[in-house]
């Protein structure tokens, strides 16, 4: 499964609405030679990087041939660039420096196309980050048998395709690592960035049959089953490995120069396929980063997750200029590419831009004036950028429980829907509702969850394998007065001695019985103010069964499960033995099982609701999220602001400089964007008072008032990305 996949998952479910909107455009100022040469800390103030795809083999003599390491660099650094990101290996396998462990380039012809770009860049001001490639190595995979990964139905699937891939289980491992270990010690570089460290699938070769045999005296399964001891451990064990791989690494880099690594984190919301655990980003990687295309929507939620990963700042959202990796010549529309490279700086991010050398080794020039243009643009923000995102709410991220659980005993050459995850699905629709309803938010993971102390209410959205000790500190957080959100089978134990039960029983308020339906089920209200919510509507449906359990009596019940008057699987043409032949409405008398139960424990509150209806893209769905979240978390928020949903906000404190950031970015796809107004209420850190709000980058003051425990301000018209400071003393 390649990183990308995660795209195709997002793309319908994270689209903002769209109006056509137009606005309060970003200032734009030209970075003249002197102050793009202008000496900056690496990694702390570099914002603007890029990467130069050069996956290209050798087998014609004018591949690569025409490279010219002093225009290419002189380019980069005319379009506003500070840092270059070069390849060294590629997926090819071909080593671009002179190596004498590793198959050389024919096409460097005696030359080192590395060395003369770690030159060019110092001549030019440029810091230097070394690209290095793993796994996906289609030298060592011709050159070495044995090296090769081996999928369970065979050697066919690879060898149709482009991509030779290696196992970290054989000595393949050993060679990639004296491989770095010759780049690191030979050349003087800022960083290195470690790619494709991930499984292509599961692999059975006889390295990885052998290193489980003598950890677990068992064959590797070959039938994915999440309940079964066996293939949990397996997966466990791919995701150990991997993870030891990553540290490795990065211990040999370290152990030869005090330079950053990073390894590729696009992984960070892929399934359980590529076997990589969170802790590669918080424990192998000095920042996070990972290329994406999913779009607005997604690159705000990965910007929303690499921000509580990464252990230093700034993080490095990565993307193409061109549509996708797989199209070589479409550049995406300036409204696009201006959008997408502002999305990383209201996270307070650097952007990898990722072109791709002409097959010679030229590149585009013309691109590189487009892509200065929006570095113009781009710039004046990044003096601002820093500081801790403040967010009210956190979405919890469970990276175990990215997986299918509607295949199970499925043999691993039979997966139909493994891309599935009702998880991530909730994740995705939790970000959706939190952002259009300007809730502050941020998420936290299973590799973090100590960051829930940052937040005042947490939402598991279908989380399926939250363990004993993840629940001990939910409960201590609802306990000591915050606020959890939970949906569907979210802390059940399926692997209690007694039978299935809920881990945070005492703390939902419910007691897990089963499950109440099957093809469609309904939530109807029976709380009076969510009857408003949903009016003119009286139930919401669910396509699928809920959870079915016995409230505490203690709890307060919002909603109950009613099921259709005709359950859809006994329908049949002969008889018409049906309620509505297209549809499958309710039962006439509501059902009187809990569905959506409020609960209090210790100073805080709990809410469940039976079906995960956060994933549903209906828009009464999202206004009974918010109503449930606001009902058991009142104010004052970090920030409020009034506009339209499609303006996605942030705020940064910055209490070294006695301020805090507050970004809006009008997320609206449809181009030209229409600017959008909004009033903004912003909340200072205890016991601090507002003195001063300035207009980002030209530091105009801005008039403000006194709002209740908020300081509010007006921008009028916000065409892209709008910041302003907020200092206080």
């Amino acid at each position: 499964m390649h990183r990308r996949t995660f795209n195709k998952l997002v793309a319908a479910g994270l689209t903002t609405a769209g109006i056509r909107p137009r606005g309060w455009a970003a200032v734009s100022q030209n970075i003249s030679p002197t102050e793009r040469n202008q000496p900056t800390k690496w990694p702390d103030q570099v914002y603007r990087r890029l990467l130069v795809d050069t996956h290209i083999p050798d087998w014609d003599p004018i591949l690569l041939s025409r490279f010219n390491a002093v225009d290419y660099v002189a380019t980069i650094a005319r379009a506003g660039f500070q840092c270059l990101m070069q390849y060294a290996i590629s997926c090819a396998g071909l080593c671009l420096w002179r190596s004498k462990i590793g198959q050389m380039h024919r096409g460097m012809k005696g030359r080192d196309y590395f060395a003369e770009v770690v030159n060019e860049c110092k001549r030019q001001g440029l810091h230097t980050v070394a690209y290095f490639h793993v796994i996906w190595d289609n030298h060592a995979y011709e050159a070495h048998p044995d090296w090769r990964y081996k999928p369970a139905g065979g050697d066919a699937e690879v060898l149709q395709g482009r991509y030779g891939y290696t196992c970290p289980n054989t000595p393949y491992r050993d060679y990639a690592l004296a491989l770095a270990r010759e780049l690191v010690t030979n050349y003087e570089f800022a960083g290195i960035f470690n790619d494709m460290i991930l499984w292509p699938g599961v692999c059975y070769c006889s390295y990885c049959t052998g290193r489980f045999w003598k950890e677990q005296n068992a064959e590797p399964p070959r039938v994915v089953d999440w309940d079964d001891p066996t293939w949990r451990a397996f997966q466990q064990s791919r995701q150990r490995w991997m993870l030891e791989f990553a540290k490795d690494f990065t211990s040999m880099v370290k152990s030869i120069r005090p330079i950053t690594v990073e390894h590729q984190f696009a992984t960070v919301f892929t399934n359980w396929v590529n076997g990589v655990p969170l802790e590669l980003g918080t424990e192998a990687c000095d920042f996070v980063g990972g290329d994406f295309y999913g779009g607005p929507a997604q690159f705000s939620l990965v910007c929303k997750a690499f921000n509580g990963i990464s252990r230093t700042r700034p993080f490095e959202f990565m993307t193409s200029r061109t549509n996708d990796l797989t199209d070589f010549v479409t550049i995406k529309p300036k409204d696009e590419l201006r959008l997408e490279s502002f999305i990383p700086s209201l996270h307070s991010a650097a952007l990898l831009t990722i072109d791709a050398f002409n097959p010679d080794g030229t590149i585009n020039h013309n691109v590189y004036d487009e892509l200065g243009k929006i570095n113009k643009q781009r710039a004046p923000f990044e003096p601002f950028l820093g500081g801790k995102l403040l967010g009210d709410v956190a979405i919890y991220f469970d990276k175990e429980s990215m997986y299918n659980p509607d295949e199970k005993g499925v043999h691993i050459t039979e997966l139909k829907a493994v891309e599935k995850s009702p998880h991530f699905e909730g994740v995705l629709g939790s970000a959706r509702i939190l952002r259009e309803a300007h809730i502050p938010f941020g998420l936290v993971t299973n590799a973090t969850l100590d960051q829930l102390k940052d937040y005042r209410a947490v939402i598991l959205p279908n989380v399926l394998e939250l363990n004993r000790e993840q629940a001990v500190k939910l409960r201590s957080f609802v306990e000591q007065g915050g606020v959890l959100y939970a949906t569907g089978p979210s802390s059940l134990d399926r692997f209690d001695k007694t039978g299935p039960r809920f881990l945070l029983e005492d703390v939902l308020g419910v007691r897990y019985q089963g499950k109440i339906g099957r093809l469609v089920t309904y939530l109807t209200a029976t709380d009076e103010e969510l009857k408003k919510v949903i009016w003119p509507q009286n139930e919401i449906i669910y396509r699928g069964p809920m959870i079915l359990v016995e409230a505490s009596p203690r709890a307060e019940v919002l909603g109950t499960v009613t099921l259709p008057y005709v359950d859809p699987e006994t329908i049949h043409v002969i008889g018409s033995h049906f309620a509505q032949i297209i549809s499958d409405p309710p039962a006439f008398t509501p059902g009187r099982t809990p569905g959506i139960v409020v609960n209090s424990v210790g100073s805080g509150k709990a809410v469940w609701v039976s079906a995960p209806i956060e994933s549903g893209s209906n828009g009464v769905n999202a206004r009974v999220v918010s109503f449930l979240l606001r009902r058991v978390l009142p104010g004052p928020y970090h920030f409020e602001v009034e506009t339209h949903p499609s303006i996605e906000m942030t705020l940064y404190d910055q209490p070294e400089n006695h301020r805090v950031l507050a970004g809006l970015l009008n997320m609206q796809q449809d181009a030209p964007p229409i600017p959008v107004g909004a009033t903004v209420r912003v909340k200072v850190p205890s016991g601090r008072r507002a003195t001063t709000i300035l207009r980002v980058p030209d530091r105009k003051p801005i008039p403000f008032e006194r709002s209740g425990p908020y300081v509010q301000f007006r921008i009028e018209s916000i065409r892209q990305l709008a910041m302003a400071l907020v200092e206080y003393q």
